[in-house]
Formats: C-alpha cells, structure tokens, sequence
C-alpha cells in the first residue's frame, strides 16, 4: 500500500514538473517567435454546387470547367499567447459552360480581404488549438453581368470563422488544419459565399522581427 502510494505521489509529481516546464517552453517559444505567415488550400463545395441546375428530366444545364478551391494567404502578430490579429487574402474561382446555349464559357471569382482576429485555448511546444473570426470585403466578378445593378464587378461584406483549428510544428515551420466556413452575401437573395470553405488545410513559418 505505502509502495504504491509513493509511486502515486511521484506519478503526480512527475507530471506537474513536465507540465510546467512545457508551459514555460511554450510561453517561451511563443515570445520569441511572434511573426507568422501562412499558405493554405480551402474546399470548393459551395462553389461546385451552386452551378449543377438540373432539367426536367434529370440531365444537367451546365458542365463544370474548373474550379480552383479556396487559395490563401494570412498574416499574423501574436500579442498575447491566446490572442492575435492579422490580415488574411482569398481567392477562389470557377468556370462552366451553359450546355443550352452555344455562347462562350463563363467564369467567376471572388478576392476577399479578411482582418483576422484569433483566440489560442491550448498551447503545447508542438500543437496549439485554437479559433478564430474574420470581417472583411469580398469582391466579385467575371463574365456575368448581374442582373440588378449591371455590374460585373461587385463588393460584398465577407465574414467567416474557424470553429477549430490544430496547429501541428515545432518552432519555426507547422501546419494546420481547419473546420469553419466562409460566408459572402449583401442579402438572402444575393448570395456569393455561404459556408464555404469548411475545410482547410496550410503551411506556414513563425519567426521573430530580427
């Protein structure tokens, strides 16, 4: 009984030395290392479902030419080691032919300009958890014209989450990936984005200001 208490009590001993030193590693690493830049890659789920009309009799209007998914880039400052602002720039465009009509293929894109803000919950020398929201501008354009204002070049309000995000890397190189939605719309009736992009993969590097 007194053995297996003692192995007990060293057991939790153990464990709260390697969680301090875990945690003072971390703060450490993420006080010296308060830059990153990031590349990622993005689903096109919305996208490749919003062009698939279907006729009366179950054949498609129009064939999907291309679709690029969702290509993108961010920056980020940590100020604290939950907390970090940054800017985040998407792209995504896609390209089809209306199977009823001889005319040349169309095509679409959207660039969106997003600040981003993110909430760390957990980090670990190697993993760290984490959320985060984004509010920007989406501009939309390409062959169409739409058919209120005329226009084939139209600024959106663009907004998206990441509901949970693991960031896998040890000091300078990680990757991550990423659950949440990208979203684009002046209104019910005039949609661009919907919780597009849910999922998410990138790569990226985290480096100090020297």
């Amino acid at each position: 009984m007194k053995k297996a208490l003692l192995i007990s009590i060293c057991l939790v001993a153990g464990l709260s030395v390697w969680a301090r030193e875990t945690r003072e590693s971390s703060v450490l690493a993420w006080d010296s290392l308060r830059h990153e830049v990031r590349l990622g890659y993005g689903d096109p789920l919305f996208e490749s479902a919003t062009k698939y009309e279907i006729t009366h009799i179950g054949k498609p209007n129009t064939e999907v030419l291309y679709l690029t998914g969702h290509l993108f880039a961010e920056y980020q400052y940590s100020w604290l080691w939950w907390l970090s602002t940054g800017m985040q720039v998407d792209f995504n465009s896609m390209g089809w032919r209306d199977l009823r009509d001889p005319a040349p293929t169309h095509n679409y894109y959207n660039l969106s300009f997003l600040p981003t803000i993110r909430f760390s919950y957990y980090r670990h020398p190697w993993v760290t958890l984490y959320s985060s929201a984004f509010v920007g501008l989406t501009i939309n354009g390409g062959t169409e014209t739409d058919p209120v204002r005329h226009k084939k070049t139209i600024c959106y309000p663009g907004f998206g989450i990441t509901a949970l995000g693991v960031q896998v890397g040890h000091k300078g190189f990680f990757g991550t990936v990423e659950i949440g939605g990208l979203c684009a719309l002046q209104n019910e009736n005039d949609i661009v984005m919907l919780m597009s992009r849910i999922f998410s993969i990138s790569i990226g590097y985290r480096f100090d200001k020297k």
